[in-house]
């Protein structure tokens, strides 16, 4: 990569240095061997050929691919690199080599779901780099190719790997997974097992927390069909030397510190204590690690292992093994003073032999000599031979090596069977996550080993990567015979040839006891001392240095001897194999018996020589791709960019030799448009005449005179060095240019300045001139104003004194004019004053007058109410005394309540000891008491419905009546009869159980006698008791006839009232009527009067002081009119006084009677209240009476079966009732507590009507529609739901039936009908339950009280409830919920909240379908509109015109779907008729001419496809919309759905214009602003009250393609276009499009960049969160429950017919009501 160009003053270069690798700078002074450089300020002086020439015309954002660049070596490399990252593109080709470098940040735009959709099926390098790229190439090779494939991810610790390789199985599971219903995906298994292989695979090294200290190799298999199949993890190269021996600072393996940190109890199980207390952790002084808690990490693994299947013995087993390692580290060894033998130290060693034992369950003394002893055998015998100290030490290392090595094979064997594999996949993907290559200020035999396993897989790489370059330039018909290919056989023949190689010395030192570090050493410097790539350090003595690929690295050999050693001891696995634990045993299966009793050496580097084979077979039957995982900084955090390490990387990671053998032939590639257009300057003649671009090239690279480039069939080829050249001739002619055009400049600025000159010269006589004439116009001007002044000035004086003396005369004339008027007026003044004091005086007489009599008049009306009211309390007081009859009715009735008790008490213990026919009595009895009450409740129902016509009429009337006071009364002695007869039962109840008791008792201890007598008389108690029962019911019955006597006549005394009240009021009315008629008459004739006089007063003014004097002359004429007059005045004062009393009466009548009406209204409502009380407590003593018979027949039957069947002779037997199946029924035990009303209701309430809910629910089921824009099935469910009281009972099942009907409509989730149907439904049906259920803390609810029906007491229910919610009294109801319907509640949120999710979903899918397919025509519509237009045009030109398209005719709905219906035909026409863009727009295009429109035939094609896409998606929406209206979808569900469905549509069509270039133009958003306004025309018909806010969830695409579409970019600021035109966008956001809509044809379309500079600044200011410009989709509920209850309107179900299936049915009247 030797720089060999020319360099020149002014060209800019690359620059080494030793901080920051290369800085750039530009040339100051050249020679043919030193340059001078200014490095911003800072000059260094370099050789020429150690410096690179720089690309002044370097992207800003850089290439993707860097064999793109302009100069490919090292410099260039670098900045392309560090470009891309400073803009969060991480990822970089290099051919088909991927490099990955670390971000250390989350970037969740670039691995979403979105992305993997993009790259797949889109042929590598299309897109942006990414390893989706790499593994969607490698998917598609093998399926078309029928190849295996591998991805190899190599980096240094920290570098990405294992996310890298995570990115990959995600992107494979993604193309060839199973399904979700096939359970876990391979993908899945294999993370899983990650957690487990890090645990027991990972450690601290110098550079990364948690180094991968082996290799995973993850074979992932598919079938014929592509899928994913099975899967195997081969795990390579463990380095098992690091559970014995660790360096400072670096840390053991992850699973012994876990242990350790385990919880208590497992730590005691084990014996372990901290971790510096064992000997193979405490070698290093780090023991924890900053943010990682082991004890969590512990139980984080435990959880992994059962994920893998891994059971909880296996588990324990593996830790008690890593617990075994741990203690067999700290057994030390001692000579033995008598016999020289080795020997446990001490106890502390000896406790730990013990454990050790107990924890691998064998003896301990059999592990003492297999650590202490060796037993040679020979051909005769055996012999035990002991062994020092240091051998002991070996051996025990050595043991824990092997069962560590044991232990981890045997978890990878594990984790594949859990993974499973398919033996008959005859493809894979094979991801190689290794680690890289290592060199650091100690390297020991583990670098070694790893330096080898590099160094292997660079030759690999290099000769894929000549591979490739092979391909290129065989592609291009290039001759590349010449070109050498770099190898590095020679460093791997050093190391592990046979013989002679560093690892067979290394072994054959291993096998002599003898043999040391020093003398290792010395017979390396002896054998490799003439090789190139063995190097001797000059100060060290047994440290060696070999030259890699990726530099030179010293090896230090005191530790290489013990860490290769891997002996198999023979008496090891005899004991291990024999343990008790079957998991030990297991790991050490027994070997054949020659084997088993000797110690075979085992060399650590020959295994990992022969496992590192076994990968490169493996690699070679595949195809391989590269990702190079790089570590941008050393602190592991973003936004850190070290140049001198990431340069170090790309040169251990092979990046650097892949541009080598690019070197080595042609690394400057470049097309032929792309060539001549950056060096058409050097011959213009080629690319002026007609040649094509081949020629053209040819031409231009003969003129320049270089040597050795080729020109292949799409590209120019050139060697290293020759890009530098042209650019330095290119440079010169630049220079030439600039000179020209300077000197050219210079002339042009001279003859302007002269001309200048010339210009101000003429300027400056022509101002002398003018300025002279100026001044002598002023003299005349002056003269001429002096005499005109002269003039006007004497005019004014004379004017001035005549005005003066004018004012004055005036003046005089007006004093005595005015002093006259004043007179005049002052006269008028005092008469009209004296005329008013006379009519207020007379006045205040009248008035005092009126008040008297009106209080004479109140006082008298006073007095006689006094008297009317004494006399209704004296009628009141007699009619109280007449209710005394009732009274002794009430105390008769407790009498014979009282004998009934007794005589049931009697009957009770006599009943116990009668035969079987007395029982057959006793049921006839029961069925005569079930008479009774049935005729009582007839009696009842009638009373009832009387009382409801009572009330009927009572609401006919508008006042209430003067008797209600004897109704209340009448209440109130029947509601305290009630209260005493039930008191007067619940003391006999009480006495009965007690006295039930003791006689239970003494008729078990007696033996019963039948007597006849006895029987007899009973009999005729029983006939008693009947006739008792007969007269209280006979009681009863006169008691309900008085009722509805006081009923009758406190109604036809209501109705006397009234229509008193009513003749009353309107005579008043009709009095007070005629009163105002004749005031308003009297009010006509006074104003008569007084127009009559002031139309006198006009015609007589004129002659006023002529009537004054002749009033003075005839005095007696005035004061006999004044009389008559004050005679007339006093008649209508006293008629207007008469009138004012009769209507100040009548107001107080009315008032008077107004009242009365108000107060015996209010006494009516309280009659009503205590009536409904009455009522309450009447029903509650029915029930309770009730509950005593049942109870009672029940204690009667439980004696006589126990009496019958204890005692009783065997003649005589009892039998319960039978059954319906026929068998007999026992009989109940004696309940301890009496059942109450409570419990009785609460029966009734759970003895669901189970018959009628099939009826139900088939009806329910089907579609039976809407009425009044209401659905009938929520409605129907609703009314039998709580009028069977379902939702008060404790435990029902009618909600399990009814919750599966509803769970149906979501069985086929593409019928989108029959689910808008069952959302409006279901959501209906949540909001009736949301308005009746109410939350109870108890058990069970009181009674209700009967609902009044009268016009009064719905008034004062009313009244009392006035908070209640604004809908329909009659179907809506409030109830007391209990936990089912609480319950049920639930599951209708939640089936509102699928169902929504499930329709919300297919719109959005086939929104997205839809609106890809557009997308993909804008694509190719934009292609051929660049392929068609020309370059040289102007952006108006440039522009697609949609004149030819918007006259296109659109076929209207009709013809697309003709039964469809008139709706949604007109609906869409509508939205067909404003599809076309708006007429502005179509003026501010330009029309092309007929030229553009014939090469421009297939663009219209694409667009019309595209415009037809457009309307397809208005269709899809119209079809939704027009299906939601049809099923009475509540607006705020719709509009919820259409709000996401438009974010999904902003999201995907922004996301596609910010991804790729090619849609950042101004043709692709005049094509998306079209869409966008089709879109538009349609929210404008389809009114807000269905779309809501949806339009506004597109302002992210709308600004963006305002921006595109913007043709003057150039004058936008950055104020304008953060604040005015773009203010959603984020200034990422931003960037990107300004950046990706760059027209270099036409610069005034561009974004400036000073406004791209600030939105860069702003970018870097930002937080990570905001720096990603993508735009993600909201899937989730956006409203809550408590949504549903206030965003429903309020909606009335009384008009709401029920179904038709069930209208006839008679089990469900009830829903007519």
């Amino acid at each position: 990569m030797a720089a060999s160009a020319k360099v020149t003053v002014g060209s800019h270069v690359w620059v080494e240095d030793q901080d920051e690798a290369w800085i750039d700078g530009e040339v100051e002074e050249a020679n043919t061997e030193e340059i001078t450089v200014n490095c911003s300020g800072k000059t260094v002086v370099a050789k020429v050929n150690a410096v690179y020439p720089k690309d002044p015309e370097f992207p800003e954002l850089g290439v993707d691919d860097m064999t793109k660049l302009a100069y490919l070596h090292e410099p260039g490399v670098l900045l392309n690199l560090m470009c891309r990252y400073n803009a969060n593109e991480i990822y970089t080709y290099t051919g088909n080599i991927l490099i990955a470098v670390n971000p250390f940040k989350r970037l969740p735009h670039l691995y979403g779901i979105d992305t993997m959709k993009q790259y797949k099926g889109t042929a590598f390098g299309e897109l942006s780099p990414h390893p989706f790229a790499v593994a969607d190439s490698a998917y598609r090779k093998m399926i078309n190719e029928g190849v295996s494939q591998a991805i190899l991810v190599s980096g240094e610790s920290g570098a990405g790997k294992t996310e890298s390789t995570k990115m990959l199985m995600r992107y494979l599971a993604y193309m060839g997974g199973r399904a979700e219903t096939e359970g876990r995906s391979v993908e899945q298994q294999v993370l899983e097992s990650n957690p487990v292989l890090e645990a027991f695979g990972n450690a601290k090294t110098v550079r990364n927390n948690n180094s991968s200290r082996f290799g995973k190799f993850v074979e992932i298999q598919f079938d014929q069909r592509g899928r994913i199949s099975g899967a195997a993890i081969r795990t390579y190269l463990l380095e098992r030397s690091r559970v014995c021996q660790v360096s400072d600072p670096e840390r053991n393996y992850h699973c012994f510190y876990m242990l350790c940190a385990a919880p208590e109890q497992e730590t005691e199980r084990y014996k372990l204590g901290k971790p510096n207390t064992f000997r193979y952790l405490n070698q290093s002084n780090c023991c924890a690690l900053d943010g990682l808690d082991d004890s969590k990490e512990y139980l984080a693994t435990r959880k992994a292992m059962d994920v893998v299947g891994i059971d909880s013995e296996d588990q324990d087993a593996i830790f008690r093994v890593v617990a075994a390692i741990l203690h067999l580290g700290n057994i030390e060894f001692a000579k033995n003073e008598e016999s020289e033998e080795s020997e446990p130290k001490d106890d502390k060693s000896r406790f730990h032999l013990k454990v050790a034992a107990e924890l691998f369950m064998c003896d301990e003394k059999a592990l003492e000599d297999s650590l202490c002893k060796r037993v040679m055998v020979t051909r005769d015998e055996s012999i035990t031979k002991s062994l020092d100290p240091d051998s002991a030490a070996l051996g025990r290392d050595a043991l824990a090596k092997i069962v560590y090595s044991k232990l981890f094979d045997w978890l990878v064997t594990k984790i594949n069977n859990s993974i499973g594999q398919d033996p008959d996949s005859k493809h894979i993907i094979g991801v190689l996550d290794i680690y890289g290559f290592e060199s650091f200020k100690t390297n020991s035999f583990e670098q070694f080993c790893i330096n080898l396993t590099n160094e292997k897989l660079q030759q690999h790489f290099n000769q894929h990567v000549f591979k490739m370059e092979q391909e290129e330039y065989t592609k291009e018909e290039i001759d590349w015979s010449y070109i050498e290919f770099i190898d590095n056989q020679d460093v791997l023949d050093l190391i592990e040839k046979k013989p002679g190689g560093i690892i067979a010395l290394l072994d054959e030192a291993c096998m002599f006891p003898r043999s040391t570090n020093d003398t290792f050493a010395q017979k390396l410097y002896q054998t490799f001392k003439d090789h190139k790539r063995f190097a001797k350090p000059k100060l060290a003595q047994t440290d060696f240095t070999i030259c890699h690929y990726a530099g030179d690295v010293t090896y230090q050999t005191e530790l290489f001897l013990d860490k290769n050693k891997d002996y198999v001891v023979g008496e090891h696995q005899a004991l291990l194999s024999s343990s008790d634990c079957s998991f030990v045993s297991s790991l050490f299966p027994p070997l054949p018996e020659e084997s088993s009793k000797t110690s075979k050496f085992s060399s650590i580097g020959s295994q990992f020589k022969q496992q590192l084979q076994s990968l490169l077979e493996s690699l070679s039957t595949t195809e391989p791709h590269y990702i190079r995982c790089v570590k941008p900084n050393n602190l592991l955090k973003p936004e850190i960019f070290e140049n001198v390490n990431i340069l170090h990387q790309l040169r251990c990671g092979g990046v650097m030799e892949a541009i080598r053998i690019s070197c080595a032939g042609y690394p400057t590639r470049k097309p032929f448009n792309e060539f001549l257009t950056r060096f058409k300057i050097l011959a213009p003649e080629t690319t002026n005449r007609s040649y094509d671009e081949v020629d053209a090239c040819k031409k231009l690279l003969a003129k320049a005179d270089l040597k050795g480039y080729q020109i292949g069939k799409t590209k120019v080829f050139l060697r290293a060095g020759q890009m530098a050249e042209l650019d330095a001739h290119r440079a010169e002619v630049l220079g030439l240019s600039a000179r020209i055009i300077q000197r050219k400049v210079l002339s042009h600025q001279s003859r302007r300045k002269f001309l200048l000159l010339q210009a101000a010269s003429t300027d400056i006589q022509a101002l002398c001139r003018g300025k002279v004439a100026r001044v002598l116009f002023e003299k005349m001007r002056r003269e001429a104003a002096s005499l005109r002044i002269q003039k006007h000035a004497r005019t004014y004086i004379r004017q001035k004194a005549y005005k003066i003396l004018y004012s004055s005369a005036c003046s005089v004339q007006t004093g005595i004019r005015a002093k006259a008027a004043r007179v005049e007026f002052q006269l008028r003044k005092k008469r009209r004053a004296a005329i008013i004091i006379q009519s207020q005086m007379r006045r205040c007489l009248c008035h005092w007058h009126y008040v008297s009599t009106k209080k004479a008049a109140i006082t008298t009306q006073c007095g006689w109410r006094k008297k009317v009211a004494r006399r209704e309390l004296r009628n009141l007081k007699m009619a109280a005394k007449e209710t005394g009859a009732l009274q002794d009715a009430k105390t008769k009735l407790e009498n014979h309540v009282e004998e009934l008790t007794s005589n049931l008490e009697l009957e009770k213990q006599m009943r116990m000891e009668i035969e079987e026919a007395k029982s057959q009595e006793i049921k006839a009895l029961k069925l005569e008491l079930r008479e009774t009450q049935e005729t009582k409740s007839a009696e009842i129902s009638r009373l009832q419905s009387s009382l409801q016509d009572m009330q009927l009429e009572i609401e006919q009337l508008s006042k209430g009546p003067e008797t209600s006071n004897d109704t209340s009364a009448e209440n109130e002695r029947l509601k305290e009869l009630v209260s005493s007869l039930q008191k007067k039962i619940d003391d006999s109840e009480s006495k009965y159980e007690e006295t039930g008791k003791p006689s239970e008792e003494r008729i078990k201890e007696e033996v019963p006698v039948i007597d006849q007598t006895a029987i007899i008389k009973l009999e005729d108690e029983n006939q008693q008791l009947k006739a008792l029962v007969s007269s209280l019911e006979e009681k009863i019955d006169a008691l309900d006839r008085k009722h509805d006597e006081t009923s009758s006549s406190i109604t036809e005394q209501l109705k006397e009232n009234v229509s008193s009240d009513y003749e009353v009021v309107s005579y008043l009315a009709a009095e007070n009527q005629r009163l105002k008629a004749l005031v308003d008459s009297l009010e006509k004739k006074i104003e008569e009067s007084d127009g009559n006089n002031s139309s006198d007063g006009k015609t007589e003014g004129k002659s006023m002081l002529e009537e004054e004097e002749s009033l003075t002359d005839n005095g007696w004429t005035d004061s006999e009119r004044i009389n008559r007059l004050a005679a007339h005045n006093k008649d209508l004062s006293d008629l207007v006084s008469s009138l004012e009393e009769k209507i100040d009466e009548t107001e107080k009548k009315y008032e008077e009677a107004s009242r009365l009406c108000e107060e015996r209204l209010k006494q009516v409502v309280d009659a009503e209240t205590k009536l409904i009380d009455l009522k309450t407590s009447k029903q509650r003593l029915e029930e309770k009476v009730s509950d005593m018979e049942a109870e009672e027949q029940i204690r009667r039957q439980q004696v006589l079966a126990n009496s019958a069947s204890r005692k009783m002779s065997p003649q005589v037997s009892f039998t319960g009732a039978p059954v319906e199946n026929g068998q007999q029924e026992p009989i109940a035990p004696i309940p301890t507590k009496r059942f109450g009303t409570e419990s009785f209701r609460r029966s009734r309430v759970e003895r669901q009507p189970h018959e009628f809910i099939d009826v139900l629910l088939k009806c329910v089921s089907q579609n039976i529609g809407f009425s009044h824009g209401k659905p009938v099935a929520a409605l129907t469910i609703y009314k039998c739901l709580l009028h069977w009281r379902i939702f008060e009972a404790e435990k029902t099942s009618i909600f399990d039936r009814i919750v599966p009907v509803i769970g149906s409509a979501i069985e086929n989730q593409e019928d989108d009908n029959n689910l808008a149907y069952w959302l409006t439904n279901t959501s209906n049906l949540l909001f009736l339950l949301q308005r009746s259920l109410r939350h109870t803390s108890t058990t069970s609810s009181p009674t209700k009280p009967p609902q009044p029906t009268s016009f009064f007491g719905r008034m004062t229910q009313g009244f009392r409830s006035s908070s209640s919610p604004n809908l329909s009294t009659d179907v809506v109801q409030q109830v007391d919920a209990r936990y089912p319907a609480l319950l049920f509640k639930q599951q209708l949120t939640a089936y509102v909240e699928t169902m929504y999710g499930i329709i919300r979903e297919n719109v959005k899918r086939e929104v997205s379908s839809m609106l890809s397919s557009c997308i993909q025509d804008l694509k190719n519509s934009s292609h051929n509109s660049s392929v068609s237009s020309s370059p040289s045009k102007s952006s108006g030109e440039n522009s697609p015109s949609k004149s030819a398209q918007e006259n296109l005719p659109i076929r209207s709905s009709e013809e697309d779907s003709p039964a469809k219906s008139s709706e949604e035909n007109s609906l869409k026409k509508s939205v067909e008729e404003n599809s076309p863009t708006k007429s502005s727009e179509n003026n501010s295009l330009k029309k092309s001419d007929d030229e553009e429109l014939a090469a421009g035939k297939e663009g219209q094609a694409a667009e019309s496809s595209e415009e037809n896409s457009w309307k397809s998606i208005v269709r899809l929406l119209n079809h939704y919309l027009i299906t939601w209206k049809k099923n009475y979808v509540p607006l705020f569900l719709v509009q919820k759905i259409f709000s996401q469905t438009f974010q999904c549509i902003n999201v995907q069509l922004f996301n596609s214009l910010v991804l790729e270039q090619e849609y950042c133009t101004f043709n692709m958003g005049k094509q998306v602003k079209s869409g966008l306004d089709e879109l538009e025309s349609w929210c404008s018909q389809a009114t807000e009250e269905f779309i809501g806010s949806s339009w506004d969830e597109l302002k992210h695409t709308r600004q963006a393609v305002y921006l595109l579409v913007t043709e003057s970019k150039s004058t936008i600021s950055y104020d304008d276009l953060t604040t005015n035109l773009c203010p959603v966008l984020s200034s990422q956001q931003l960037y990107i499009i300004s950046t990706l809509c760059k027209n270099e044809d036409h610069p005034d379309q561009n974004v400036t960049l000073e406004v791209i500079s600030n939105l860069k600044l702003l970018m870097k200011d930002e937080d990570e969160d905001s720096r990603s410009f993508l735009l993600d989709d909201d899937s989730s509920i956006p409203f809550e429950t408590d949504e549903i209850l206030n965003c429903m309107q309020e909606k009335d179900f009384a008009n709401v017919k029920s179904a038709f299936e069930l209208a006839d049915n008679p089990n469900f009247h009830f829903l007519k009501d």
